[in-house]
């Protein structure tokens, strides 16, 4: 049996999902995946070497990747010149800012020996700045389910996804990487309200930092800070107040799977008419659910008899959901 392994890092859990569904895709063409999260301290990093598949996954930072991601994939050994690898990336917006992102890790991967055959772009709910509509985190989260299918058919399939970084693109990342820096700065500004902790002791236990300790029975923060938010998002009395960035800060998480099970609550919140910021979500969803028609269209191909359906392992609930009616792009 051919196996995978998905390497992640996650805050508030939003890539955790992304990386549990595309093991679920690859489980279902027959592969052995395992998921590794990124955390400190650092556990024993699994071998790439001893994996078919390699897949990196990372929320998307103040249009970085998170600096402890970054750290992680460069202290990965070499492998095997041209061991297949695939990069996948969430956030709660598809601004151009984001293309560049993984040009780093891109550049670390291939000097490693990686073939790199995607970097995909998935959306899923804001953690910070303001609270998305629950009919649009439903939608982003059914539509990373359907491409978490999309990348493993192309994966298997072999087909490569080039991203275009300008250079002015390039040069905007990296002078907002310095959030990693500023994340320290206000690392240390975290405080729980003690009229509201309740000294559960969840935020340090879920911190992929480790920079939660408990001294006098209430949560301390350092200088490790990534403000992935997760703290401030998951406390259940929400008691934490993240620094200067309070102003910003979202709280409580996007309940999933009483979304799905929603039968009243529409999963179309972005389509052809919808104006406004989310206007320029259009295009990127216009672009993406033609993708999933073409694998599905092909995946049905496959379909034409039982003995091809038992070896297609294809999965209707991949592609199990409507999708927004979007004209094509003139």
């Amino acid at each position: 049996m051919k196996k995978a392994i998905i390497y992640y890092y996650t805050g508030t859990g939003n890539t955790r999902i992304a990386a549990t569904e595309i093991k679920r895709c690859l489980d279902g063409k027959g592969y052995a995946t395992n998921l590794y999260e990124i955390r400190k301290p650092g556990r024993a990093v699994p071998d790439p070497n001893d994996y078919d598949v390699v897949g990196f996954g990372y929320p998307i930072h103040a249009f970085n990747a998170p600096q402890l991601f970054h750290l992680t994939i460069k202290h990965l050994p070499n492998v095997d010149c041209g061991k297949p690898a695939f990069i996948f990336k969430t956030s709660g917006e598809p601004f151009w800012l984001n293309n560049a992102s993984s040009a780093s890790i891109i550049r670390f991967l291939k000097w490693k020996g990686f073939s790199v055959l995607m970097d995909r772009h998935l959306l899923m709910p804001y953690n910070i700045l303001f609270r998305y509509d629950d009919a649009l985190a439903k939608q982003m989260f059914i539509h990373t389910r359907m491409m978490a299918a999309v990348i493993v058919h192309d994966i298997l399939d072999n087909k490569t996804t080039k991203r275009t970084i300008y250079p002015w693109t390039w040069l905007v990342m990296r002078l907002l990487r310095i959030q990693w820096y500023g994340a320290r700065i206000n690392g240390p500004l975290f405080h729980a309200r003690k009229d509201k902790c309740r000294q559960c002791g969840l935020c340090s236990k879920m911190c992929p930092s480790d920079n939660i300790v408990y001294i006098n029975g209430y949560p301390k923060f350092s200088f490790d800070c990534s403000m992935c938010m997760g703290c401030v998002a998951y406390c259940p009395a929400d008691a934490i107040r993240p620094g200067l960035i309070n102003p910003l800060r979202v709280h409580g998480g996007y309940p999933f799977t009483r979304l799905l099970a929603d039968d009243s609550l529409a999963s179309d919140f972005i389509n052809e008419n919808t104006n406004g910021y989310f206007r320029s979500f259009r295009n990127y969803y216009r672009k993406t659910y033609a993708e999933i028609e073409r694998v599905r269209s092909q995946e049905r191909d496959m379909l034409i008899s039982p003995e091809e359906t038992a070896q297609s392992q294809f999965n209707p609930v991949e592609f199990g959901c409507d999708m927004p009616a979007f004209e094509e792009s003139p």
